[in-house]
Parts: C-alpha cells; sequence; structure tokens
C-alpha cells in the first residue's frame, strides 16, 4: 500500500503520459504488482508453452517434411520454459527476474521456430508460415505484463529477426513489403497497447490507493462519530447510551448462560450546591477529577464505567457475589474521598466532596427486564442518602418494604408511555378582569398497573433521576401542541420543562419540531422554567432563551420566590411571564404576608415582567391580589387541573366579557 498523502495521488493522477512518475509512487507500485505479476506470469507461461506445442499440428499440415524436428523443438523448448519460469514462481525469485526470462523465452521459441520451418522444401508455405510470427510479437507485448522496456526489446528482436531472414531467405520484394510493413506496425500498434495497458495498471493502483485513503478515513470518521455518540464529552467516560449497551450485554449473559452481574450507581453529595458555591465551570472541573479517580478503580477492577447524567455515575461489573460488588463500590467510594476536594457548601458536618452509592447484585433481583437491576440499585443509593450520605448501600428485598412507592414509579415510568398510562391534564390560567381563560398549564398524570393514581411529587423526582423525563417531557410537549390545534381560541398552552431537557443539546430542534407538526404558532406554547432549577448565572440557560424567543416560543419563570436566583435571575434573563409560588399566596392570610406577596409583586412589575399568581385557593385571596394589580391567576379556585374535553367545555365560555360575573362569584 502507497504511504503518499491524497494530495499527491491526485497530483499523480492529473500527470500527462509523458510526465515522469513520482519514484516513490512507481516503487510502491512496483511493489505492490510483484505479487500479482507473478501468479499471471505462472498461468501465463504455462498457456503459452501449451499454444507452443499445440502449434504442431499448424507445422503438420504447411511444413509436414520439418514435423519431427519442429514438434521435438516445441515439447523440448516449451516443456522447458514452463517447467522452468513454473519452478521459480514457485520459489518467489524476484519478479524483474522472471520478466526478463519470460521476454527471453519468447524469442528464442520464434527464432527456433524460424530457423526450422526455413529448411523445408516447400518454399511457398514457409513464406506464408512466417507470418505466425506476428503471435510471438503478441504475447510479448499482450498476453504477459511485462514492462514496456522488456516488451519493446522482445518484440523488436522479434521483428529485426524476421525481416533480416526475410531479406536473405525471399527473393520478393512484394512479400518483404507486406509482410515486413505487417510486422512493423504491429510492432507498434502492440507496443503503443503494451505502453498504455501498463499506464492504465498504474492508474488503476493509484486509484486503488486513493480509494483505500478514502476508506480508512471514512472508517476512521465512523469510529470517531461511534466514539462520540457513546463517550460523554466533560468526562471521557462512557454514556448513558453506551452503558446501556453494556447492560443488556451483561443482563443476556446473566440470561443465557448464568452469569450474575453488578450495578453501582454513584451520585456526588451535594452537587448542586458545589455549583451554585463554586461555579459551574468548577464543578466541571471537580466531576471531571472524579471521574478519572473512580475510572482508575474501574480499570483495576475490569468495571465498565459511564456517566448517567448530571452528578450521577453508574459501573457495571461480571462479579460472582454481593459481596464483590459491596467492595468495588465501596473502593470507589474511597477514592473520591480520598482526593479531598474542599465543598463548604455542604448541608452537613462534611468539609470535602463526597459520593452517596447503591449496588443490586442481579440474582438477588427478580424480573424480566435488566431495567430492574437498576431500579433496585436506585432504591440502595437512595436508601444511602436517607442515612447520611457518603455511604454504599447494597439492595436488599427488605428495601421494597421500605421503598415500593419509588421502586413501583421507577418502574413504572419506564413502561408507562408504551403502555398509556400517562395522560394529560390542563389548568386553566384566568384573566379575572374578563372572566376569560387566558391560558392553561399541562400536567403529567400517571397510573400504576392496577389503575391506581401516582402522584406527580413521587413520580416526577424518579422520572428526573432516571433521565425518563426526557421522553416524558417529549410527550406532554406534543399533547399540549395537540390541543392547541383542536382549540383555536385558546390563547396559549404552558408546559414545565426540567433541568434533564435544558441539557439535551437537542431539545430546541424538538420543541421546534412538534410545533410544526402540530401546525400551530409558536407564540402559542410558553414553557416554564423552575427558578430553583439554578437558572442563575447558567450560560446554558441564556443560549435556550435565545432560541427559544428566536423561534418564537414563549418563556415563563416558575415557582418565583422560592428559589435562590432572586433579583438577579429577573435581571440577567427576560422572561415572557413570572409565576409567584403558591406559597406567598397562601401566606397573605396576615398582614406580613400580604405585605410579602405585594413586594414580590411591584418587584416583578419593576423589573417589567408580567406576573401570574400561582395557588389561589379563596375568593378572597383573588380579590386581595387583584388589588395588588394582578390579573391572571391559576388555582383550585379557578380551575383544577382537567382533562382537555372539560376544558373545551369549560372554553366556551369565552364569549364576551364576563367580569362582573366573576367578580360577583368571588365576592
Amino acid at each position: 500500500m502507497s504511504i503518499a498523502t491524497l494530495d499527491q495521488l491526485n497530483d499523480e493522477l492529473g500527470k500527462r503520459w509523458f510526465q515522469r512518475r513520482s519514484p516513490q509512487l512507481h516503487q510502491s507500485f512496483r511493489i505492490a504488482h510483484e505479487h500479482a505479476m507473478r501468479i499471471v506470469m505462472g498461468q501465463a507461461c504455462q498457456w503459452v508453452g501449451l499454444l507452443y506445442i499445440a502449434f504442431g499440428a499448424i507445422d503438420a499440415v504447411l511444413i509436414r517434411d520439418m514435423l519431427p524436428y519442429t514438434l521435438t523443438l516445441r515439447f523440448v523448448i516449451g516443456g522447458l520454459y514452463v517447467a522452468a519460469i513454473v519452478m521459480q514462481v514457485r520459489n518467489k525469485v524476484d519478479t524483474r527476474i522472471l520478466e526478463y526470462q519470460s521476454a527471453l523465452g519468447i524469442y528464442v521459441g520464434f527464432a527456433a521456430w524460424l530457423f526450422l520451418a526455413a529448411q523445408s522444401s516447400d518454399t511457398t508455405a514457409t513464406l506464408y508460415y512466417a507470418g505466425y510470427g506476428l503471435i510471438f510479437m503478441l504475447v510479448a507485448n499482450l498476453f504477459f505484463d511485462l514492462s514496456f522496456e522488456l516488451a519493446l526489446i522482445s518484440s523488436g528482436l522479434i521483428a529485426s529477426t524476421f525481416l533480416t531472414w526475410a531479406f536473405e531467405y525471399a527473393n520478393n520484394r512484394a512479400y518483404i513489403f507486406c509482410f515486413g510493413s505487417l510486422y512493423a506496425f504491429s510492432l507498434l500498434l502492440t507496443l503503443f497497447l503494451n505502453f498504455k495497458y501498463n499506464r492504465e495498471r498504474f492508474r488503476v493502483y493509484l486509484n486503488f490507493c486513493r480509494a483505500e485513503i478514502g476508506h480508512r478515513e471514512a472508517l476512521r470518521r465512523g469510529e470517531e462519530l461511534y466514539r462520540l455518540s457513546t463517550t460523554d464529552a466533560l468526562t471521557g467516560l462512557a454514556n448513558r447510551r453506551a452503558i446501556d449497551g453494556v447492560l443488556q450485554n451483561l443482563w443476556i449473559k446473566s440470561v443465557e448462560l448464568g452469569e450474575p452481574f453488578g450495578v453501582i450507581l454513584i451520585d456526588v453529595d451535594f452537587f448542586k450546591l458545589y455549583n451554585d458555591r463554586y461555579g459551574h465551570q468548577q464543578g466541571d472541573r471537580c466531576l471531571a477529577t472524579l471521574s478519572k479517580a473512580m475510572r482508575e478503580v474501574a480499570e483495576r477492577r475490569q468495571c465498565a464505567l459511564g456517566r448517567f447524567g448530571g452528578e450521577e455515575f453508574v459501573a457495571l461489573l461480571s462479579v460472582s457475589s454481593a459481596s464483590q460488588v459491596h467492595a468495588v463500590a465501596e473502593e470507589i467510594r474511597q477514592a473520591v474521598e480520598t482526593l479531598c476536594i474542599p465543598h463548604a457548601a455542604r448541608r452537613d458536618q462534611r468539609s470535602s466532596v463526597t459520593v452517596s452509592i447503591g449496588a443490586a447484585y442481579s440474582t438477588d433481583i427478580a424480573g424480566e427486564k435488566p431495567e430492574r437491576t437498576v431500579t433496585a440499585a436506585d432504591l440502595a443509593l437512595y436508601a444511602a442518602k436517607d442515612e447520611g450520605r457518603d455511604r454504599v448501600r447494597i439492595f436488599d428485598k427488605r428495601m421494597l418494604d421500605n421503598g415500593t412507592d419509588d421502586e413501583l414509579n421507577a418502574e413504572i415510568l419506564r413502561s408507562a408511555l408504551a403502555d398509556g398510562r400517562i395522560s394529560a391534564v390542563f389548568q386553566p390560567i384566568v384573566d379575572v378582569s374578563t372572566g376569560h381563560v387566558w391560558a392553561a398549564e399541562a400536567l403529567m398524570r400517571l397510573k400504576d398497573a392496577e389503575g391506581r393514581s401516582i402522584s406527580p411529587e413521587a413520580f416526577i423526582p424518579v422520572a428526573e433521576r432516571t433521565g425518563v423525563i426526557l421522553e416524558m417531557g417529549e410527550w406532554i410537549l406534543r399533547e399540549a401542541c395537540r390541543f392547541l390545534a383542536a382549540e383555536p381560541n385558546l390563547p396559549v398552552v404552558s408546559v414545565n420543562i426540567s433541568a434533564r431537557q435544558i441539557d439535551d443539546p437537542n431539545f430546541v430542534s424538538t420543541v421546534r419540531a412538534i410545533v410544526r407538526v402540530a401546525g400551530i404558532e409558536a407564540s402559542r406554547l410558553a414553557l416554564e422554567i423552575t427558578e430553583s432549577g439554578q437558572i442563575s448565572g447558567n450560560p446554558e440557560v441564556a443560549k435556550l432563551m435565545e432560541q427559544l424567543s428566536a423561534a418564537g416560543i414563549r418563556v415563563w419563570l416558575d415557582d418565583f420566590g422560592t428559589g435562590f436566583a432572586g433579583l438577579t435571575c429577573l435581571s440577567e434573563l427576560r422572561f415572557d411571564m413570572v409565576k409567584i409560588d403558591r406559597f406567598f399566596v397562601q401566606s397573605c392570610d396576615t398582614p406580613r404576608g400580604a405585605k410579602l406577596l405585594k413586594n414580590i409583586v411591584d418587584l416583578v412589575s419593576n423589573c417589567a415582567q408580567k406576573t401570574i399568581v400561582e395557588g389561589v385557593e379563596e375568593a378572597r385571596q383573588v380579590e386581595l391580589v387583584s388589588s395588588f394589580g394582578v390579573d391572571l391567576f391559576q388555582g383550585y379556585h379557578l380551575g383544577r387541573p382537567m382533562p382537555a374535553h372539560e376544558l373545551s367545555h369549560k372554553l366556551l365560555d369565552n364569549t364576551g366579557s364576563r367580569a362582573p360575573a366573576v367578580r360577583s362569584a368571588l365576592a
């Protein structure tokens, strides 16, 4: 294979026939061509030898009196020629030597044959029979892959030998002219074809090299793309996709071969607080350092280590006992603890970064899906957190009694979408100045396999932890847009988005596609970002909001007042709407609570942003907050979350101004 670059190959292919070949490429061609040439010569010499002997039949017809001599000559020269070449091919003699011998053998065979044919008493037959010498020229120039120089020497000797013989033997100028020109033109033509074929073989080789380089480059890029698609960019560990593949393989081995395995879930303790205290860049460096320490343990213990997302990691390994799983998990915990990375923002007595670990051993878990092992490890992880963090817990069946809801929800989320056990409800947002339903918030509801409802407060955190929130979030977006398409009189539907969705690089394109398929105006969809999601100072959130705004999609701030962002959040980011958390409206019974709520409303207004107040459950709350200049409310008093068809009936009342009726009802 040529070591030339693609540019060198292209330059060589662009050369004209008379331009000198690249010595490097020519030598590379010769080396690559030797093996093929040796095989061709071994086969060609056998055919030529048989053909040489077979032409004895023509001797018998044209020069019968010389048949015993010519036939003996053919067998001797043909047999020796074939035997010598074949033996040398098998002994891997240098190809150049074989070419010389082949060229010489062709000429010797011609000269010996012509000499004996000239001894025939049938002069006329001999003159015409001499024309058969052209076959030797064709063999030299075309049948063998001889180089141009050797083909020229061999066929040139054949032509010159014939002309010398013709001048001495034939006394007929017409014969000499006709057959001499035939030999001369055949010489030129076959030499040209030999030159052309040799040049084409070289060009074929160059094109092969170029295709090979392109193929290797395509393979390299494919491998690189695969590596990128299965590698976490921050830590260099396997990503969730790759780890899922490893889990599937371990599960198959467990089922088919009875080889048990362990699952270890690792969660960095109080990592959100670490980000808040030290910044996201330092947080990324922290995760990279942790992953390096854990990787050393994983390589030593022959584990597959990956990043599940955020601050969560997973290790998978083949083991023969639960104690081995626990030992590896403890080694990982100690490796992190040994780093002594400062963490002054923790909410416990420790002051450095630690991890909580939950582990599971496959034989301890009943079920027909590999995800059950992850669910079990997840239960153990939360047991470790509940017990004070910085510890390892391994799953046992007693955890099912203490954490049925978590286990059940985690399992349900993996199949709820496929089984149709997830549904959408819509809670109206009412403009009390007109009495109209101004918007609605789309919410998810979930039932278990027995049809029992599961609280969002139970399944949403599990969805966040397991990453299923990405699929569920996409589903509720589709439902919201489908409802908007069916209800042109509803101005806006809002949907909550999670931190996992904010981190998803494909999120904006996914939302755009959903809106486009639904055929609605993008401004009718609002996405709610929770203040407690640590959005202040996060460049990814600012970038996301810019992209959504550019697409015409509204962005609302949800649960304002309960997080840590406060005024900084409002000053840094521009929201289309700010939803004040229900805590404040439910605490406005006292003068202090009412004053606090008014101050928050004024704060939002001073930042030139519109307000929705959540959690109104009584008429007097609406009256009080309305006096602060707020018109948009959401809460059980004005409408509980309801199925789409019930909200559609409610929207039928959105005709004309009904403010007096609403005010009267509220009173």
